[in-house]
């Protein structure tokens, strides 16, 4: 709200409760400097001799992000793995990993040594290292991690660049971490949680697409597919039509699914979780991209259009696909 007062413009406080992480991270981006554009995609990069240097970071806490079943280990393994997704999501190689660390100091030493073997085994599975960090004392475990990589300056993928008529396409299985979650959640049996607690970020199919330069934007799906569909498209001004049917829906979604009585696609498209890769690329440049990628399938799922709209293509009918994904502060 604004007051005129005096020729005095007062500014009433929005509560972050109001406005949701995305639109106060770009307040921030603008206060800070409209020319950063590398404010906005998955990492910042420096230009460094022939290549970038990427720098990434993500914070998580006890009560928001580390469900009780997670073992100090898997809390390493995640915190790690989120911050290297970011790095894979820009077609780049991480080197390595800053850990900060805030513990209550009435935690056993084996939390703190348990949470580093698995961010140190992270790494070393992508063959990064744990270069350094910070030990605190706080009320509940709260880990920040800051991943550095590199990539080629000519190969380095952004979130924009797409064009109308390019094919969206996503690796791997979508609703894994949202199965995961759900099962916590209603204490289901029988559901794997893998999903939900160890995910290995595309670091080979990052590069591979950045190395034969196939795909015209990249992000990883975190917040979830229709979430990042929404962040794409208000950066590059497009919109897109998805094809329900083609989306590859993990059986984690449809077990639970099944026993919710919910629609095992909504739970690929809404939940977050699945540090999948998103990306858009000429039709022309798709049977190249798919076999380069055998080992972590790439899926069509549908088209870049030059309407701004979001849509999905279910039983052959057109609809508004809305975004419904976790957002920090709002949810």
């Amino acid at each position: 709200m604004i007051n005129f007062l005096n020729d005095i413009i007062l500014f009433k406080p929005v509560k972050l409760s109001e406005i949701g992480e995305r639109a106060i991270v770009e307040e921030i981006r603008k206060m800070l400097d409209q020319e950063n554009s590398f404010l906005g995609d998955d990492c910042a990069y420096i230009l460094y001799g022939e290549e970038y240097l990427l720098i990434t970071t993500d914070m998580v806490r006890e009560k928001t992000h580390l469900p009780s079943v997670m073992k100090p280990w898997d809390t390493g393994w995640f915190v790690a793995a989120i911050n290297i997704s970011d790095i894979a999501a820009m077609g780049g190689t991480p080197l390595g990993l800053l850990f900060s660390l805030g513990v209550p100091k009435a935690a056993d030493e084996t939390v703190v040594l348990e949470i580093m073997r698995g961010a140190d085994e992270c790494v070393k599975h992508y063959n990064a290292l744990v270069i350094g960090g910070d030990t605190k004392e706080h009320d509940e475990i709260t880990i920040s991690g800051t991943a550095v990589g590199n990539v080629p300056k000519n190969e380095i993928l952004f979130r924009i660049g797409m064009k109308p008529g390019d094919v969206v396409a996503v690796t791997g299985m979508l609703g894994k971490a949202g199965a995961g979650y759900l099962a916590l959640k209603h204490n289901l049996s029988n559901i794997s949680l893998d999903g939900l607690i160890h995910p290995f970020p595309r670091v080979e199919a990052g590069r591979k697409l950045a190395q034969n330069q196939l795909v015209t934007a990249c992000m990883d799906i975190s917040d979830g597919l229709a979430s990042s569909l929404y962040q794409l498209a208000a950066m590059n001004g497009v919109g897109f039509v998805i094809e329900r049917d083609a989306l590859p829906v993990a059986k984690e979604a449809f077990a639970v699914a099944e026993k919710l009585g919910k629609d095992p696609y909504s739970i690929a498209i809404d939940y977050g979780g699945d540090y999948e890769l998103l990306v858009t690329l000429p039709s022309e440049n798709v049977t190249r991209a798919c076999n380069l990628l055998s080992k972590t399938p790439l899926t069509i799922i549908g088209k870049v259009t030059e309407t701004k709209d979001i849509d999905i293509i279910c039983h052959g009918r057109k609809r508004r696909l809305f975004d419904k994904g976790y957002e920090h502060f709002r949810d």
